[in-house]
Order: C-alpha cells, then sequence, then structure tokens
C-alpha cells in the first residue's frame, strides 16, 4: 500500500509538471518537457529561463529601492498662486543702539567705571553695574574680549529684561509714520515690541503670542511680544494678507534715530538698523539671519516668495520619506506652530539649559528656569556652535549633548515659505531737505531711514512635495519588468497557484481512478475459467 501512495504522488507530479509546461503562459516554459527537444535543447532554455529571471530580479530590487528611498519628488505647482492668497510677511526692525543716552550713556559709564576700577585697585561700588551688564548681553564678542571685566562684578541674577525695557529707545521717538497699502499710520500703533536675542524689537504683522506660544508652559514674568492693534474697528487681526504687488500694495517705514543716542562701544563699527523677513507664525531670532539698513538711506526690498506645499499623496508617507513635519507630528514644548526656526529655537534653549544651567533672557523658559546672568555670556555663545556645528571634529564630542541635539531632529515644515529679496538703496540729502522746508535746526539731530518692502510680482510658482513612486506605480513598473522579461501577468501567477493548489487534487483523483480500474481488470483477467463436463 505504501508503494502504491508513492508511486501516486510521483505520479500526480510529473503529470501536473508536464501539464504546466504544455499550458503555461510564461515564456520559455513550455520548453521544459517537449519530447522532441533534446536534453541539450532542454538545458540551453532552462539556462536563458534563468539568466532572464535573475535579470528581472534585479530590476526589481532597484526599483524597490527608488520607491523605499525616494518616494517623494519636488516639483513645481501646475498653478500659479496670487499674492493676495498669502500674508504678508512679519518685518521685524532692531535698532543696533540699543539704549537710550538720557537713559543710559554706555561709551560714558564704561570708562568712568574702568577708571574706578584701576584707581581702588580693582574694585567698584558704581550704581550703574547692573545696568551696564544688563546691556553688554545685547554688545558683540569684541567688546566682551576688550571688555571683560564686567563678567566678573557682582555677579548676581540682575533682572535683563526689566532693565532692558526700561533703558531701551523711546519707540514714539524710534518710529515715525508708517505706510500700508496707501493708508498712512503711526508706526507706535502697530509695530509690536518684541523681545529677541538683539534686545527690544520692533515687529509688524506677526501672529499674536498666545497663537506661536503654548502660554502653560512659559514664565509669567513678562510678554515676548506685545498685542496687536488693528488698523480700524472692522479690520481682523493679525496676520495680514498681501493686496497686491508693487510699492502701494506693501509696506513702507520711516524711521529716525536720535544721533546723540548712537553708541559705538557695544555694537561696534556696523550703525543702523537689522531688518528681518519671516513668516508671521516665526519667532524672530535676528542675530542668525538678517539685513543691515544703514543711516540715512531710502532702502527698498523686492520681494519673491518662495513657497513649499504637500500634496495629500505626499502626506501619506512617514516623515522620514518625505523629511519634513506637518504641525500635528511634531511637538514643541513651548511653541504651538512648528517651523524649523522654533524648532531650532527651543532646541538651542534646552540645550542651553543642559550646558550652562540657565537660558539666555530672549529665550522662552519657564518659571523655574534662571535667565543667565552675564558671566555666562561665553557659554552662552559657545552653546550656539555646539548646535549648529555638531559635526565639528576639532570640538569635543559630549555623547549627553550631542544626543540631546540629534532628538531636536528639526526638519523643515511640510507648508513652509521664504522670501528671495532684491533691494536698492539711495541716499537721503537731509540737510537740503529740511533747509527747503525750513527746519534748520534738526538736520543735526537725527538720522531718517526709509525702507519699503512689497511684493515684485502679483503671480508666483509655488513648489509642491508630491508622491514620485506610490505603490500603483511600483506594481506598475514590476509588471512591466516582468512582462518584458518572462512575459508574467497577473494570470500566470494565478496559474502557478492554480497548479499548485487545485490542479493536484484533479489529478490525484484521475490518476487514482485509473489505477483503480486497470487493478480489477488485471484481477478479473486472472480469474480461473470452470467449464463443465459434458
Amino acid at each position: 500500500m505504501p508503494t502504491f501512495r508513492r508511486r501516486l504522488r510521483r505520479s500526480v507530479r510529473v503529470e501536473v509538471f508536464r501539464e504546466y509546461c504544455a499550458n503555461s503562459s510564461i515564456h520559455g516554459v513550455r520548453y521544459f518537457d517537449r519530447d522532441e527537444r533534446t536534453t541539450c535543447e532542454r538545458f540551453w532554455w532552462l539556462v536563458v529561463f534563468l539568466l532572464s529571471m535573475l535579470g528581472c530580479c534585479v530590476m526589481i530590487y532597484k526599483t524597490y529601492v527608488k520607491w523605499n528611498q525616494t518616494p517623494i519628488i519636488v516639483t513645481f505647482s501646475e498653478k500659479t498662486t496670487p499674492v493676495w492668497d498669502i500674508h504678508f510677511p512679519a518685518i521685524t526692525i532692531c535698532p543696533e543702539t540699543k539704549v537710550a543716552a538720557n537713559k543710559l550713556n554706555f561709551t560714558a559709564e564704561m570708562k568712568a567705571l574702568l577708571e574706578d576700577y584701576k584707581d581702588i585697585n580693582g574694585t567698584t561700588e558704581r550704581e550703574s553695574i547692573d545696568q551696564l551688564k544688563a546691556v553688554a548681553q545685547l554688545c558683540n564678542t569684541m567688546f566682551h574680549s576688550k571688555y571683560n571685566l564686567l563678567l566678573y562684578l557682582n555677579d548676581t541674577d540682575e533682572d535683563v529684561v526689566g532693565m532692558l525695557k526700561n533703558l531701551s529707545l523711546s519707540r514714539h521717538s524710534t518710529l515715525g509714520l508708517c505706510q500700508y497699502c496707501n493708508q498712512y499710520m503711526l508706526c507706535d500703533k502697530h509695530l509690536k515690541e518684541t523681545l529677541t536675542d538683539e534686545g527690544l524689537c520692533y515687529t509688524f504683522n506677526m501672529k499674536p503670542e498666545e497663537d506661536i506660544f503654548r502660554k502653560r508652559s512659559l514664565q509669567t514674568y513678562y510678554t515676548y511680544t506685545e498685542s496687536w492693534f488693528p488698523f480700524s474697528e472692522h479690520e481682523t487681526l493679525t496676520p495680514l494678507y498681501a493686496r497686491g504687488a508693487g510699492l502701494h500694495a506693501g509696506l513702507t517705514l520711516f524711521l529716525r534715530q536720535i544721533k546723540e543716542d548712537v553708541d559705538y562701544m557695544c555694537t561696534g563699527f556696523s550703525q543702523g538698523y537689522k531688518l528681518m523677513i519671516h513668516d508671521p507664525g516665526e519667532y524672530p531670532q535676528v542675530s542668525m539671519r538678517n539685513m543691515r539698513i544703514p543711516f540715512g538711506h531710502e532702502i527698498s526690498i523686492a520681494l519673491k516668495p518662495q513657497m513649499m506645499i504637500t500634496s495629500q499623496s505626499a502626506a501619506d508617507f512617514s516623515w522620514e520619506k518625505r523629511q519634513c513635519f506637518f504641525n500635528h507630528e511634531r511637538h514643541l514644548r513651548y511653541f504651538k506652530i512648528y517651523n524649523q526656526e522654533n524648532c531650532e529655537l527651543e532646541c538651542l534653549t534646552n540645550v542651553t539649559q543642559a550646558i550652562c544651567g540657565c537660558v539666555r533672557f530672549s529665550m522662552p523658559r519657564s518659571n523655574d528656569t534662571r535667565v543667565c546672568p552675564l558671566s555666562m555670556f561665553h557659554c552662552m555663545y559657545d552653546v550656539k556652535w555646539i548646535v549648529y556645528d555638531i559635526d565639528d571634529p576639532q570640538r569635543p564630542v559630549n555623547e549627553k549633548i550631542t544626543a540631546m541635539v540629534d532628538r531636536c531632529n528639526c526638519l523643515p515644515a511640510c507648508s513652509s515659505i521664504s522670501y528671495d529679496v532684491e533691494t536698492t538703496q539711495t541716499t537721503l540729502d537731509l540737510e537740503k531737505f529740511l533747509r527747503v522746508n525750513h527746519e534748520y535746526d534738526r538736520s543735526d539731530k537725527f538720522f531718517i531711514t526709509t525702507i519699503a518692502i512689497y511684493f515684485k510680482e502679483s503671480y508666483f510658482i509655488t513648489s509642491k512635495r508630491s508622491e514620485l513612486y506610490g505603490w500603483v506605480d511600483f506594481l506598475a513598473n514590476c509588471g512591466g519588468l516582468l512582462g518584458l522579461f518572462m512575459g508574467v501577468s497577473i494570470l500566470s501567477l494565478l496559474e502557478i497557484c492554480y497548479f499548485i493548489t487545485i490542479r493536484p487534487f484533479s489529478v490525484r483523483s484521475r490518476i487514482a481512478s485509473v489505477e483503480k480500474r486497470k487493478s480489477n481488470e488485471v484481477q478479473n483477467a486472472m480469474l480461473p475459467v470452470i467449464t463443465k463436463r459434458e
């Protein structure tokens, strides 16, 4: 009985294989079991079939690698976008002059401090030390390398923010008239006072603080930016939408700087303003990127938006493949709005706290986080190099800090906007202008600067992340390769499944019935024939 079953299974396998070779739609298989083919011919077809299968597998593997590693492509959008469909950018202006001379004459006080320190054998008791130390946090590294005396005087946790606000320039005297879309207004009502790493700056068209920050995570001692004032009772709050292209639809600022307030000791030989153009949802880090605006010039800045969006097909991929984050995918401790700049600022804050034990006064922090005193200036300065140059071979590696920076993972936002700028400028002949208008006594008191910011063109082309290879494209490529090399289709694969699963049972049943019938015939033939004698 076991011999019969083994013979039956072998007969089924041979029969199914021959039947499959005779009826398969895959090219070359039919030549594997033809009686009229010699062994050499069948071997040749077997080698050709295996080589073709190998080439097909290699090509499919390359297609899979491309689909797995680069499924996203960045292309231009099919339609142009009008500028009135996007927000007008936020404009942050930081004067290089940090304090008013009538509140604190920084240069005079520093010289007097140095004289006192020399005369009293290394000690001084001047009342302005705390003020000098607060303002010195805004000075450049050249100042700290030359006048490092302040680092070692009265190392206390001074109220940096409170002192800077008390000593800062008068907003009314710094900001003159503004013009937005041919509508004149007072700048001091519509440019918010914003706390940045450059001190007290003024920002136009930025989102309110409660929309940018997570208020429950922030300290409650001071605000980072003021509330926005609408232009009229019927106007919505910021951010404002652009109303078109050209100077008439842009923002024009008239800035004024009292000459006696200008101080060269703290900020160096470059005077004027630092201007930053950014997204309304981005909290400005002016020291990271800015434009320099000199005194006594008329500056014209034409903007070309560079907008990136992500299609819904690309949104279905993981962030590792599309290399960007949606707002709901990346949680920030201090910010509600995710973008690369906010993420980098939070990362810089966390690393500064980890290394220095405190944070810079302009960084977001909680109530239990200490503000760094001036004595930690070099520590705060060095943290920037650690965060932004983590792969520097000259820097000693700290595994804990390196891991912290790696966890920041500040990829771009999936929807972001930046601005290419074109600038032109000319000198303002203020003296002749005032002489014509019979105001001789004012020409030597102020530096006047005007800035015009506007969109250069009414339409721009948006960049878009979209799906390069999806499941459909991958299957289509695989089907094309299988068809090219082997003539395989879905029905060919179903044929293989059919001959492996269903067909053997039918053949087995047929062969078993044939074998049984033959066995009965043999037994009947061997029966003895009995004849009756007459």
